[in-house]
């Protein structure tokens, strides 16, 4: 039996959870000395009929250098600056050692946070006026203890190909290195990313 395609599986979660999934598959022309082919694909799927939030996954190895080509994670909208960019990694035992990492991070003013998030980015007031909500952190610290490589993410990446975050600001969890079809670890982003959500809805930041 033929193994079903990444997108053939990512229908079947949508069908299984009563949820709508937009999908495109682009093939570029493929030349004589390639054999195997090469796909630009977006895939997105709201969480509920509100259309609030949404997994994301976007893959094209042509996309530009400095850009993620392939990426997957939970993504909502914010009213924060689209000019603020941010990112939230787990701090490793590299960070730890890195004489250097204090004079390049941005600190939330949390000594509990600050030693288990590194936060990087261009907009340190956004971090001090919207992540020193002890709940939010927990949160997050609590969302990035993964065995996939995370980050929690403001304006990184081009989702326009999602109608509702076009032109907008979010505010994602994301894996930037590939998509994950796990069923179940794709509803237990949604369910952590809903409760940060309802946070952002209280400090009015969607």
């Amino acid at each position: 039996m033929e193994e079903k395609s990444n997108i053939q599986k990512l229908q079947d979660f949508a069908r299984k959870t009563g949820r709508e999934i937009h999908y495109t598959e682009e093939q570029y022309p493929l030349p004589s000395y390639r054999k195997i082919p090469k796909f630009k694909r977006t895939v997105y799927i709201p969480y509920d009929e509100s259309h609030e939030m949404y997994f994301v996954l976007f893959g094209d190895p042509y996309y530009k250098i400095t850009e993620y080509t392939v990426f997957c994670g939970i993504y909502f909208k914010t009213n924060m600056p689209k000019a603020s960019i941010l990112n939230f990694k787990r701090k490793d035992i590299l960070d730890k050692l890195n004489p250097f990492l204090s004079k390049k991070t941005i600190k939330s003013g949390s000594r509990f946070f600050d030693s288990k998030i590194v936060t990087a980015g261009n907009d340190g007031a956004i971090v001090n006026r919207y992540f020193k909500h002890s709940v939010l952190q927990r949160l997050m610290i609590e969302s990035l203890d993964s065995k996939y490589f995370l980050n929690f993410s403001i304006n990184e990446t081009n989702v326009d190909f999602v109608p509702d975050l076009a032109g907008s600001s979010h505010f994602a969890l994301v894996n930037p290195q590939e998509w994950v079809l796990e069923e179940r670890t794709i509803e237990s982003w949604f369910q952590k990313m809903k409760q940060i959500h309802d946070i952002f809805v209280k400090k009015d930041v969607v």
